[in-house]
């Protein structure tokens, strides 16, 4: 189980100190360095309150630390937790049409999205064949 390593990607991700989520949780920031360390694992009470911190819910952070350390990143992203690497489009340049398709996309379950945009590239090339 790698909570520590999840909890530090949400933290430093969200530009947080260990000090701002000890405060924001009220534990000891000595915790936080311990438990991002693996040196010690949270209590339920102690991971709730983290999570709260974090704004997201334990079972995420739970659900996370599941996950082999080099997917931990590419699990919360899917989730919504992470921000993507690349540039995201400002909302305000989009048509509603296009903000409500992606707002609903991105509710979709990974292997959702998947099959959605195999779809989609099914129904453009379908589109893009000369007529007959």
């Amino acid at each position: 189980m790698n909570i520590g390593h999840v909890i530090k990607t949400l933290r430093t991700q969200r530009g947080l100190t260990q000090e701002q989520i000890a405060l924001e949780a009220d534990i000891a920031t000595s915790n936080i360095s311990r438990i991002e360390k693996g040196q010690r694992q949270p209590s339920q009470k102690v991971l709730q309150k983290i999570a709260q911190a974090l704004d997201t819910k334990p079972s995420v952070l739970y659900t996370a630390s599941e996950q082999p350390i080099s997917q931990i990143s590419v699990f919360l992203q899917q989730e919504g937790m992470l921000k993507k690497e690349k540039i995201e489009v400002d909302s305000l340049l989009l048509k509603q049409d296009s903000q409500t398709m992606l707002s609903l996309f991105n509710e979709l379950t990974p292997s959702n999205k998947s099959l959605l945009l195999e779809q989609l590239k099914t129904l453009h090339s379908w589109q893009n064949k000369p007529s007959s």
